[in-house]
């Protein structure tokens, strides 16, 4: 069972954040999978009745796409 899934099935809100917290270890994980987590986590939170936000465990990471800056171009 993935994490996401973990996090739909969980019971309380420290095992939300606990489950979290152990997704922070995951470094090859995408940025849509982090949000799909969080997003996971606060419908679990809506649905046990804790409106808390989930800024506190926030999962942050770098991100791994660099800028690229677009070239002027002249048109002749």
């Amino acid at each position: 069972m993935g994490l996401k899934e973990q996090i739909k099935k969980a019971n309380s809100e420290s095992e939300i954040f606990s489950l979290l917290s152990k997704g922070k270890s995951f470094e090859f994980a995408t940025e849509d999978t982090r949000r799909a987590w969080k997003s996971a986590a606060k419908v679990r939170l809506s649905m046990l009745g804790i409106n808390e936000v989930v800024q506190t465990t926030e999962l942050s990471t770098e991100s791994k796409k660099s800028s690229k800056k677009k070239k002027d171009r002249v048109r002749r």
